[in-house]
């Protein structure tokens, strides 16, 4: 139990998550229970734990133990900051 709650408090409301890639996330769904299921059909590369929490109508910490479960379980992975996806082109850098 301790360790949720260390995984809960190391990420925020705007943390974003996704499905790890290569993982079938319907047949995945179709094999938890509904409180993680809906979690993990929502998560597109976008969705904050806020967005999670507002549409599934949970609290976020409620939602942030559910990510905390399907991050402990390796189905799931925060997205990076978006300052370390964005090519440098795209954030105003110019090659010297």
């Amino acid at each position: 139990m301790t360790a949720f709650r260390t995984q809960e408090s190391a990420f925020g409301a705007s943390t974003v998550f996704q499905v790890i890639s290569g993982t079938p996330t319907t047949t995945l769904a179709s094999q938890l229970p509904r409180r993680e299921r809906w979690v993990l059909l929502l998560l597109d590369g976008r969705r904050t734990v806020a967005d999670l929490a507002r549409l599934t109508q949970r609290s976020e910490f409620d939602v942030a133990s559910t990510l905390a479960q399907l991050l402990q379980w390796r189905y799931i992975e925060p997205v990076p900051d978006e300052q370390e996806t964005t090519r440098p082109f795209e954030r105003g850098d110019h090659p010297a």
